[in-house]
């Protein structure tokens, strides 16, 4: 009889390869993947890792063939890693230099997830065209899956890890929202339905990749702005960043217009969809004339509407953990949404490849991975968002303060302090390390067992 950990993981992403690489090495535990996609394509948008989920990564040996100009042993030194810049006048101005510990390393997503495929272990295999349709608890505690296909699987742990449309997120929120209203408790039934929809951030994301060979001319020239160290162009309501991925052979383009009044209303319409290129020369007009070279460029860009979902007051049910935007969809100004997904991932990989840990430990290990995980993702979500607030000087104080400004000495002041701002709210991701949790966890299991504390005991004896 097969006593090995067998683990559903729902969705291909970033999210469920990394926890399929981080448990690989354990022969106790086996993982199938059921994507809901046929195949893999090369879509999407560039992404970065800071230095504290770089350092998982490289645990893990699969970013050491993403880019050619990255080795494994990335620098913990200060280096120059944004220019913040006043762009939404006729003549712009830097304000500030962001200094980090190590580098905001990106790519370009479907190479990131190609060399992560690459390195799947032989005790993973891959299932494409399988939708979730439902899930099941049985009576011994095992899950039973059902795909939109009619095939079921059972398993011991069914990750969610399908993104912000979670339909795993769905099921569990739903049969918890039965459980409380059959209690009579319809508050909390409320709640949980409220908070497993996604809801719209005001905010649009106009994305684009350019053929280095197609700018690299008038980058030479000095018609269009490259700098080594990336440049966040500042607005009113927008904000918008460039820079170079795929080894330096595309550059990714990502500009953020951001309503404020059409906050957590219906976005009508696809989520995702292609626009003219003046709909975004539109939301730029009157900005400097370095953005409006670049606008020249972008012929038929990508309309992102942003969603995100409410803080979730578990990210675990019998047998079912979520994790990366299943569980914690974020804006993405803190350039943290891969890398919170990726921390979870190897958070509860790590846990369920403790020698001692069987299949009857698995509600331990879900309360320790909730207790961890949550408050630290939960409040990753709100620098984000509160980053946002900065790029777009919509933060009420220093919305305020600008416009109260009565000469350009005050105004770089107020600016400064507004760069400023943005680092303490910051620094977290390039100042503090994973390994901290991850030792916090490992020693929160061990207590629940080897006694009988609960989870609440277990964390205030180790936080």
């Amino acid at each position: 009889m097969d006593k090995r950990i067998k683990v559903a993981v729902c969705g291909g992403g970033i999210s469920g390869l990394a926890f399929a690489i981080a448990v690989g090495k354990n022969p106790n535990v086996s993982v199938d993947i059921y994507e809901a996609a046929p195949e893999f394509l090369p879509i999407g948008a560039g992404i970065g890792v800071w230095i504290r989920v770089w350092d998982l990564l490289a645990k893990m040996v699969c970013p050491l063939t993403i880019c050619d100009d990255v080795s494994n042993a990335i620098p913990f030194i200060p280096v120059d890693a944004l220019i913040f810049r006043k762009s939404d006048q006729p003549e712009g101005a830097e304000f500030y230099k962001l200094v980090t510990n190590g580098p905001f390393i990106t790519f370009h997503r479907h190479d990131f997830q190609q060399t992560m495929i690459n390195h799947l272990p032989d005790t993973c295999k891959m299932h494409h065209s399988k939708r979730l349709s439902t899930y099941t608890t049985l009576p011994n505690g095992r899950i039973r899956a059902t795909f939109d296909d009619g095939t079921q699987i059972i398993c011991d742990l069914l990750i969610g890890a399908d993104g912000i449309k979670s339909v795993v997120r769905d099921n569990l929120l739903r049969q918890k929202a039965a459980g409380h209203a059959a209690m009579g408790n319809h508050e909390a039934a409320y709640k949980c339905l409220v908070s497993n929809q996604p809801h719209w951030s005001g905010t649009m994301a106009y994305r684009a990749l350019i053929p280095m060979e197609k700018v690299k001319a008038d980058i030479a020239k000095g018609k269009l702005t490259l700098e080594e160290c990336h440049i966040q162009h500042m607005g009113r309501n927008a904000n918008l960043i460039i820079y170079p991925v795929a080894n330096g052979t595309m550059i990714n383009f990502a500009a953020f217009y951001h309503q404020p009044d059409k906050v957590g209303t219906v976005f009508e319409g696809p989520w995702v969809a292609h626009v003219s290129k003046e709909e975004l020369q539109a939301a730029y007009a009157g900005w400097e004339p370095s953005v409006q070279a670049w606008l020249q460029f972008i012929d038929a860009p990508s309309r992102w509407a942003i969603h995100t979902i409410e803080p979730l007051d578990s990210y675990t049910a019998d047998g079912v953990a979520l994790v990366g935007d299943a569980a914690h969809a974020m804006v993405p100004h803190q350039g943290s949404g891969a890398g919170q997904g990726i921390e979870d991932a190897y958070f509860l990989a790590t846990l369920l490849s403790n020698p001692s840990v069987t299949v009857r430990d698995i509600p331990k290990v879900l309360s320790v991975y909730d207790a961890v995980r949550r408050p630290f993702a939960v409040e990753v979500c709100r620098r984000s968002h509160l980053n946002g607030s900065f790029y777009t000087m919509n933060h009420p104080e220093f919305k305020s303060r600008i416009a109260k400004c009565t000469s350009q000495a005050e105004q770089e002041q107020v600016l400064k302090q507004l760069g400023e701002a943005v680092k303490n709210n910051w620094e977290w991701a390039w100042s503090s390390s994973f390994n901290d949790c991850m030792e916090a966890g490992v020693v929160m299991l061990k207590r629940l067992m080897t006694s009988p504390s609960d989870v609440t005991q277990a964390v205030s004896a180790v936080l």
